[in-house]
This record gives structure tokens, C-alpha cells and sequence, in this order.
């Protein structure tokens, strides 16, 4: 990526990493879909509050987090956004994320997302070529849910962690 690079968990919301959150959410998203501070805070309370934070050269460039689901064993991975693209930090996302689900006991990943993104990407489709079944459709938003297996999470890692080329 051109420089150096600390990703960081969190469990926790405090003021620096709001910001931070909030700074990429900004940037990457439309502004109908930026969350409000209120909104924020509120997903942070939720039970299992578990963020990723990508850092590069100290700036922040990614992060993903989500919290326990209604729904016992299943992770909402809420909102994952990269200001760099094409170049894997989405994919190293994910796979953390999966490693982590898969400590922390959780049995399957859940997360809701629109049909296209704002580039026309069809993100069912690509989410779907990836492993994750669609649940429901409801007024374009599209919610997907995936097992965590050891089998799978093993794959995932050894795929795009550990992968050599």
C-alpha cells in the first residue's frame, strides 16, 4: 500500500475513533447513508461491539464493525468502508473479521446492503459470488448472512492472508 499499515481492534467507541469512523464514512459514502453521531453511538452500545481500524502512514483508511445480532450466534457486520480500493484491504477486512467471529463463538455473519452501489457495482451478486446467500429483499436493501465454519474461516485466511504470488 505504499507505506506503513496498523490495523487495531476496538470494543470500544471513544472520541478519536468516532472521528475516524466518521471521517471514512464521509468520504466514501453518500450522504444519505452517512449514520449521525446519535446513530453511531447507539450501534457502538450494542452487545459485541467489535470495530477494525485500518491506519496508513497514521491516517485512518478503513474500518469495518458490527455487534451480536437479535439473533443468537449471528454477527450484523454493520458497515465496513476502504478510501482504497483495489488492493485488498476490503478482502483483509473480511477475513479478520471472520477469524474473530469465529473466536468469539459466533455461527454465522449477517449484514444488509443495496442491490448497486452508487458505481452500479451489483453488489448482491458479487457478495453472493463470494459465499453469502440473500435472506430477504426488502425495498432494494438486501440482507445476506454466511456461516462461520473453521473449514471456511481456514480457507479465507489461507486464500488472502498467507497467499504468495
Amino acid at each position: 500500500m505504499g507505506g506503513s499499515v496498523r490495523v487495531s481492534t476496538h470494543t470500544q467507541l471513544d472520541e478519536d475513533l468516532f472521528e475516524k469512523i466518521a471521517a471514512i464514512d464521509h468520504a466514501k459514502f453518500r450522504r444519505e447513508l452517512w449514520y449521525t453521531g446519535e446513530e453511531l453511538r447507539a450501534r457502538v452500545g450494542r452487545s459485541g461491539f467489535f470495530c477494525l481500524l485500518v491506519e496508513l502512514e497514521g491516517e485512518p483508511v478503513a474500518y469495518d464493525f458490527g455487534y451480536g445480532d437479535e439473533e443468537p450466534g449471528v454477527y450484523f457486520s454493520d458497515s465496513s468502508a476502504t478510501l482504497v480500493e483495489r488492493k485488498g484491504v476490503g478482502t483483509v477486512l473480511a477475513v479478520l473479521e471472520m477469524v474473530y467471529l469465529l473466536e468469539a463463538g459466533y455461527r454465522a455473519v449477517k449484514f444488509t446492503t443495496e442491490e448497486y452501489d452508487q458505481a452500479g457495482r451489483p453488489l448482491r451478486q458479487i457478495w453472493e459470488s463470494l459465499g453469502y446467500r440473500t435472506v430477504s429483499v426488502d425495498s432494494g436493501d438486501v440482507t445476506m448472512m454466511m456461516d462461520i465454519t473453521p473449514q471456511l474461516v481456514n480457507s479465507r485466511v489461507n486464500d488472502h492472508l498467507f497467499s504468495y504470488g
